[in-house]
């Protein structure tokens, strides 16, 4: 039996980390997230090019309560040079199962960790 081939470091793909900021009515966690997503990209660039994102939500953080909306904080991952596509597909997010929702682009790092230490643990 043959062991596979990991591909070298040049021929991988490389992905960048969004930090979202999530105002919402409601409650969401990680799950709730992927859909809005998803949608508003497809929504925004199609299905073909949204299959080049390469979109996952690493992390979700609760942040604070207000009486006007709960306050989140999100790491999507996505592939490099998509990132611009990405944010913009987000700004068009106003609504989720009828509910007021906005999501801007907080920052873009290059591994989860720097993410973490610059927007998370502020």
């Amino acid at each position: 039996m043959t062991k596979l081939k990991v591909l070298p470091p040049t021929l991988r793909i490389t992905n960048h980390y969004l930090v979202l900021d999530v105002k919402s009515e409601i409650e969401l966690d990680k799950d709730d997230m992927v859909l809005p997503i998803w949608d508003a990209c497809i929504r925004f660039s199609g299905e073909c090019e949204t299959s080049n994102f390469n979109l996952w939500v690493m992390r979700h953080y609760f942040v604070e309560r207000t009486d006007d909306y709960i306050h989140y904080k999100t790491i999507l991952r996505c592939q490099s040079g998509y990132e611009e596509k990405v944010r913009s597909g987000l700004a068009l997010i106003t609504r989720y199962n009828h509910n007021k929702i906005a999501i801007t682009t907080i920052g873009i790092t290059g591994t989860v960790k720097s993410a973490i230490e610059k927007y998370i643990d502020e």
